[in-house]
């Protein structure tokens, strides 16, 4: 089997790639050699891979940072999906897996599956969103054989050099580490979900075996808690510190079930919150202490 990962040095494709390799030759891009939104070049590189399967994990993410940006968002996740989609349709590549985001629900206080209707808040939530219709489009209309994976939060340690970037877990661990409180804002019962990055990659790799009809969409969830249940874990982790709230702050529960990825798929998330945060404190403390030594070798 031939398979492509857009994305595949990013936080998530690099655990993906490694899950992909005993299933034949795994090939990947990321965006120092190939933009997604240049049709000429995606469709120049998939000609000459010819994957049996294109894996898409290339995107720009964030809440924020897309409000900032909307239009580079749209350009990247959703022309760039578009062209991917549309070359898979010139060069005859019949399945395409799509990692989209539980983030197109918009919220959720009971858990959502996959027949929630989409209302995304955000453009980070649009774009994906409208990505997800192409998908779903190019299923229908060409044949294509789709996976869509919906995964909610999905953090965990990243080696340097690379950066943490929208890692809520990291944030609160610097903020015990630095000024002996995480302060959450809003209500701290709001509830949200914890996925580590090789539960997600088996995810890719079951969708990838089971080889899915038509095109099928999958909620990914685990590690369900409150946001002060989180900040108290993150506390005892640490080992110091407390947890203030700032009421006047807004914020919202987005919870889903994966009971669609169980039944069909045969996925079940296997590492814990716990060790998640223990993962990321762990990375945190070694990051410090290589700054603290380089910090002192320049005062030398």
């Amino acid at each position: 089997m031939k398979v492509h990962v857009t994305g595949a040095r990013g936080f998530l494709g690099r655990d993906v790639v490694q899950s992909l390799m005993s299933l034949g030759d795994v090939r990947g891009t990321d965006v120092d050699d190939l933009d997604i939104a240049r049709a000429s070049q995606v469709l120049a590189r998939l000609r000459v891979d010819r994957p049996d399967v294109v894996i898409h994990l290339a995107a720009l993410k964030g809440n924020v940072p897309s409000r900032q940006r909307p239009v580079a968002f749209f350009r990247v996740n959703t022309q760039g999906t578009l062209n991917l989609l549309e070359a898979c349709r010139r060069l005859g590549i019949s399945r395409f897996i799509f990692m989209s985001s539980v983030t197109v629900v918009g919220h959720a206080e009971t858990p959502a599956d996959e027949s929630w209707p989409i209302r995304p808040l955000h453009p980070y939530a649009a774009s994906k969103a409208a990505a997800e219709a192409l998908v779903h489009a190019y299923a229908r209309s060409y044949g294509i054989r789709a996976v869509i994976l919906r995964p909610n939060f999905i953090v965990g340690a990243i080696p340097p050099p690379h950066p943490y970037r929208d890692n809520l877990i990291y944030d609160f661990v610097a903020k015990v580490d630095r000024r002996g409180a995480i302060e959450l804002i809003g209500d701290p019962g709001f509830q949200r979900e914890w996925l580590h990055p090789s539960d997600v990659s088996r995810a890719v790799r079951l969708a990838v075996e089971a080889d899915l009809p038509d095109c099928e969409t999958f909620m990914l969830s685990a590690n369900r808690c409150t946001m002060r249940e989180l900040a108290e874990l993150i506390v005892r982790r640490v080992g110091c510190g407390r947890v203030t709230v700032d009421p006047a702050g807004a914020g919202f529960t987005l919870i889903s079930s994966s009971a669609k990825a169980h039944r069909l798929l045969g996925w079940q998330p296997r590492v814990t919150l716990d060790e998640i945060v223990a993962e990321i404190w762990e990375e945190y403390r070694s990051r410090s202490g290589r700054r603290r030594e380089a910090d002192a070798a320049t005062r030398r």
